[in-house]
């Protein structure tokens, strides 16, 4: 009798790949088991939160700097003054809060920033530039240009001691000193934020020395790549990486539509392209990154393989 070989017993080829979905939970809780003790031996990197009236109590010198580089236009929150609504941050941060506080300030207060809003924009930039540049000689600072770097706070003591032509400026820094101390200025300024409530807050203690040396102290500015860092804490966001690329490395990142944009362009090639791309989307199989998830066996020494064939070997046998 002719002997009978099955068709496909010499062209099939057979993959086993067995699933260890059993792992998983066990993976999975070792995982939040190591987290849960992680977070139980270092702590939480919270940080205390930093207030107006906790800013101005403690560094009330910086306050009185900042007004004055408010007035005269060179504060930080006048690099987007479209940003929120601001427009004029020295009328928004400082000349609205006293109006709408004349009733609790002191004669000489209102009488201060009478005087001021009576002389034309240019005077009003001449005496607030004054008083920012004799501040900044009493500190022997020069330009603020370059890298980022602590920046020393003016005392009271010092400001006192300052002569020059500044107008009304240092009684309206202390009228707005004053409104920060007592906690008006920082519920002012939730109420009136046309979105999150700490916007306007954000961007007035955004203008104060305690804000950058407190960043630059824990290395959160962008050149210390402070996106992927927590204040206090050695563990930061590291999933923020490539966010932080487009931010700090890449043309127009650090402006909110170029980071916007950049990002989207890199999703776009990552979701989109990369599995398009020949050779680019061989790359995980290459370095057999499908080994974290399943394993393969050996083809030829398969259990179940090999009993494949016995049991095909058994049907031919029993054809002969």
């Amino acid at each position: 009798m002719k002997s009978h070989t099955p068709k496909n017993q010499e062209t099939t080829r057979f993959h086993v790949v067995p699933h260890c979905f059993w792992r998983y939970p066990i993976v999975a809780g070792i995982v939040t088991v190591a987290v849960i003790l992680l977070g139980m031996l270092v702590g939480s990197p919270n940080w205390p939160q930093a207030t107006i009236k906790k800013v101005t109590t403690e560094q009330p010198g910086g306050t009185l700097w900042a007004v004055a580089q408010e007035l005269d236009h060179s504060s930080s929150s006048y690099t987007n003054t479209q940003e929120y609504g601001m427009i004029n941050p020295a009328t928004r941060l400082v000349v609205d809060p006293l109006k709408s506080a004349s009733w609790a300030l002191a004669p000489n207060v209102n009488e201060a920033l009478s005087q001021f809003l009576a002389q034309p924009e240019q005077q009003q930039v001449r005496w607030a530039m004054n008083y920012d540049n004799s501040i900044r000689k009493a500190l022997k600072m020069g330009s603020m240009g370059g890298a980022m770097s602590t920046v020393p706070v003016p005392s009271l003591t010092m400001l006192s001691h300052l002569h020059g032509d500044f107008g009304p400026v240092p009684v309206i820094a202390n009228g707005i000193l004053q409104l920060a101390r007592n906690g008006y200025l920082q519920n002012y300024f939730q109420g009136i934020s046309p979105g999150n409530t700490f916007e306007y807050v954000n961007i007035w203690l955004y203008d104060q020395p305690y804000l950058l040396n407190t960043a630059i102290k824990n290395g959160l500015t962008d050149d210390q790549w402070g996106m992927i860092k927590e204040r206090g804490f050695f563990v930061g966001p590291w999933y923020l990486i490539i966010p932080a690329i487009a931010h700090v490395l890449l043309p127009g990142g650090s402006s909110g539509p170029g980071f916007v944009l950049w990002n989207a362009l890199i999703a776009f090639f990552f979701i989109v392209l990369f599995p398009l791309i020949p050779g680019l989307r061989d790359i995980p199989r290459y370095l057999k990154l499908y080994k974290l998830i399943y394993a393969t066996d050996n083809i030829q020494h398969s259990p179940l393989v090999q009993s494949v064939k016995r049991s095909l070997g058994d049907e031919t046998n029993a054809s002969i």
